[in-house]
């Protein structure tokens, strides 16, 4: 992405040089600011989706299918997308398949690699720490995986969707991985469309590492195709709840518009990324669910003004202004706004404005300490960020371990966290203590969502400022492309321990609260995937899950 420097007379008396990212403009216009919903219809589904509940709560009860017919319907809930609506259920069968099997002598047997690697899945994504053990029985003399396997696609993809769940010591599933990537990428699979679609688009996103909603409207339509294998009635549970709760998602973005229109925050900040939209769909990303709707209208507020804040400390505040800033959000102080230079006032004054909306919630929820942790959230990012710009704009690169230090408070992604569980009515004062300590999930997040970004705004943000991938290059005397493996050799070690904290009974938080940092590392993953930043650039990367998601129901 091109840069260019632009002479700007502030206050016309100092005349100041700013180098300007050429970001691209909004690619959406006017095409989410109205939202119409059918009431009809939609109480009509909710109707409907009330019925089938119930339906397909006593299918996961039911007592007379087998552990594996379990398995798969567990599966095929979670890929679906309906799985929310029966987590107490779908906890209360996992755990008690786990309990039995944990009293069998050696490791769970399985009749096929497919049933094998999806038991594994399940059980490590929800938290139940099944051995490795149970893929032994694949494996030849020499400990490798058994070429025969080479022929059996659907086993292999299992077993590859399953290896992102692996932690440090799951040596196997380490080689699985390559194992797999290999013969799927060269694997005969022309007699078999559908399979061929699912294996084309795991190699590019890994159902652990994707978000969920974007992986259920990506799924449906397979298993729509596939009417052989596929349940009527799991089918029309999901398409009625994907379109329900689109049209809840469509008018919340409504909301989002405009609210931002009144603010006129944007057109403030004209040499900002104008990515209302985007907001919207990174909080959708960390929680879909229906219950979560203020949270995720709070998320969606705060990226969108921390977008615009962003841009100010990176690519147009000078470092006396960006000072000032600085100053100003940790005084928190409306009389800080004639303090500033004209053009950061209005964002200033948006951020207290949007403080004082969300602590009047917080008051009404009993929880005054949440707005606390939400101001300071922002305060640390504000003092990290000018650290970053000092280095940048200077030039002075610090030794790599202390910009990684300080980078897991300047990435965007890393402070929202904190604003997403002060946005949780669940998030207790018990939760921000044990935040406080910089638990290994925390950390590990915050590696994934700074080293990707950083790989993945690498060609644009050096044009004009030093850059963390630089930092590592000067510190270990490495080659640019060393240092880029390198940060996702990083990132993907923080994977493993993302997944290990989930493990029982070593799991210190609630699912709720640790599922939102798998949900902003997916977020990030799928946000820059393959090198490229999506955040900034949607058209490439973004456009076609937003669409998806937000524009085109699933045909009922």
């Amino acid at each position: 992405m091109a840069s260019t420097e632009a002479n700007v007379l502030l206050n016309n008396q100092n005349e100041i040089l700013r180098t300007l990212a050429d970001f691209p403009e909004d690619i959406w216009g006017n095409r989410f600011s109205t939202c119409t919903v059918d009431n009809q219809m939609y109480d009509m589904y909710a109707k409907e989706i009330e019925m089938l509940k119930e339906d397909v709560r006593g299918m996961l009860m039911a007592k007379e299918i087998t552990t594996t017919e379990k398995l798969h319907l567990i599966d095929t809930t979670e890929r679906l997308g309906i799985s929310y609506h029966f987590d107490v259920e779908i906890e209360e069968q996992l755990e008690e398949i786990f309990n039995v099997q944990s009293k069998i002598e050696g490791h769970p047997q399985a009749d096929d690699l497919f049933t094998a690697a999806l038991h594994f899945r399940l059980m490590r994504q929800h938290g139940f720490n099944i051995s490795c053990g149970i893929f032994d029985q694949f494996r030849d003399a020499s400990g490798k995986f058994k070429e025969s396997l080479a022929t059996d696609i659907r086993g292999l993809l299992s077993l590859y969707q399953a290896a992102h769940v692996r932690t440090h010591s799951d040596i196997i599933l380490e080689e699985a991985l390559a194992f797999t990537s290999v013969r799927l990428k060269s694997g005969a699979l022309e007699n078999n469309p559908i399979l061929a679609k699912q294996v084309k688009y795991a190699l590019r996103q890994p159902l652990h590492k994707g978000i969920p909603r974007i992986e259920a409207r990506h799924y449906i339509p397979i298993y729509e195709e596939d009417e052989s294998n596929n349940n009527p009635l799991l089918l029309r549970l999901a398409k009625l709840d994907f379109n329900s709760l689109q049209m809840l998602h469509k008018q919340e973005l409504a909301e989002l518009l405009r609210w931002e229109n009144d603010l006129e925050f944007v057109s403030q900040l004209p040499f900002s990324r104008a990515r209302v939209v985007e907001s919207y769909f990174f909080a959708v990303g960390m929680f879909f669910e229906p219950q979560y709707s203020v949270p995720r209208i709070i998320l969606a507020k705060t990226t969108v003004l921390v977008t615009g804040i962003d841009d100010t400390y990176d690519v147009y505040g000078t470092l006396d202004e960006i000072k000032s800033y600085t100053d100003a959000i940790e005084r928190w102080d409306t009389n800080e706004i004639d303090r500033l230079p004209s053009y950061m006032k209005s964002s200033y004054r948006a951020l207290l404005g949007f403080g004082d909306d969300i602590n009047k919630n917080f008051t009404r929820q009993g929880r005054s300490y949440a707005f606390e942790e939400y101001k300071e959230a922002w305060k640390q990012y504000a003092k990290s960020s000018y650290i970053e710009s000092r280095w940048f704009v200077t030039r002075e690169l610090p030794a790599f371990p202390d910009y990684l230090s300080n980078g897991l408070s300047t990435a965007v992604s890393c402070m929202l966290i904190r604003s997403t569980f002060a946005a949780m009515e669940s998030a207790t004062e018990d939760v921000f203590d044990w935040l406080s300590k910089n638990p290994k999930c925390s950390v590990a997040s915050g590696k994934i969502c700074r080293l990707i970004n950083d790989v993945g705004s690498y060609e644009s943000e050096k044009q004009r400022r030093a850059t963390g991938i630089e930092c590592y290059m000067k510190h270990y005397n490495v080659s640019e492309q060393e240092a880029l493996e390198k940060f996702e050799e990083i990132a993907e070690d923080a994977w493993k321990d993302i997944n290990e904290e989930f493990l029982k009974p070593s799991a210190t938080m609630p699912r709720e609260i640790l599922m939102q940092f798998l949900n902003i590392s997916r977020v990030v993953d799928v946000f820059y995937k393959q090198r490229e930043d999506g955040f900034t650039n949607p058209r490439k990367v973004l456009e076609p899950s937003i669409i998806a998601l937000l524009v085109d129901p699933v045909s009922v």
